[in-house]
């Protein structure tokens, strides 16, 4: 990481996370219960949050390793940074949070994540960390709340359709697709060359043609 700043990690409690969030993030949301998440700290000042969490979709941890393996695999779930941050601090607190998130849980061998093309980002920062491309998902449609939070459609596991989105006073958006990406997380080299043996994920070519980005 480029500058003379030194930021610490910390693991913080899902509450802050999830207020940092919804205070700097373009979804202003979150998944209800995040973990880990983990904080960036400038001295005592908090200045980012990255948080891990359970896809809301069964299919998305199923597809890494197969249905028999879903509880190894974790969503890095929301990313930002304050942009008075220097360059490369993504990608520098992107990778020690994968080292921190097995170190904490050795079980999870796989992590995925998704760059939203509607706001523009294309999964640069991953790759800065040698995350694997994995292509595209298709357009979709997303709720928005009264507050102006992005809301999944699937809710504490449960399909909202549009009627009960309505009635909730959310308004249905269409969302382009995203970027896919996802971590390799063995427990040894021998383990390596099993999660690559049995992983059902193809590994693509990255995206021509993008320029560098900020803040998932």
């Amino acid at each position: 990481m480029t500058g003379t700043i030194n930021y610490s990690i910390m693991l913080i409690p899902s509450e802050l996370a999830k207020a940092y969030i919804k205070q700097n993030h373009y979804s202003h949301g979150s998944h209800n219960h995040p973990s880990p998440c983990f904080g960036l700290f400038d001295v005592d000042r908090l200045i980012g949050v990255l948080m891990f969490a359970t896809p809301c979709s069964e299919r998305v941890r199923s597809s890494m390793y197969g249905s028999e393996n879903v509880n190894h695999v974790i969503e890095l779930h929301r990313l930002h940074i304050l942009d008075i941050t220097p360059k490369n601090t993504e990608s520098w607190f992107i990778s020690r949070c994968l080292k921190l998130l097995k170190q904490k849980n050795p079980m999870i061998w796989g992590v995925v994540a998704f760059s939203d093309s509607t706001e523009g980002h294309t999964g640069i920062i991953y790759r800065a960390t040698n995350a694997n491309f994995y292509g595209m998902t298709s357009d979709s449609w997303f709720y928005l709340d009264e507050e102006g939070r992005l809301r999944h459609p699937r809710q504490n596991g449960v399909n909202i359709n549009l009627k009960e989105a309505t009635t909730r006073g959310w308004t249905r958006i269409k969302r382009k697709g995203k970027h896919r990406y996802f971590w390799f997380l063995p427990n040894s080299r021998q383990h390596a060359r099993i999660l690559h043996d049995i992983c059902k994920l193809e590994i693509l070519s990255y995206p021509q043609n993008v320029t560098y980005e900020t803040n998932r």
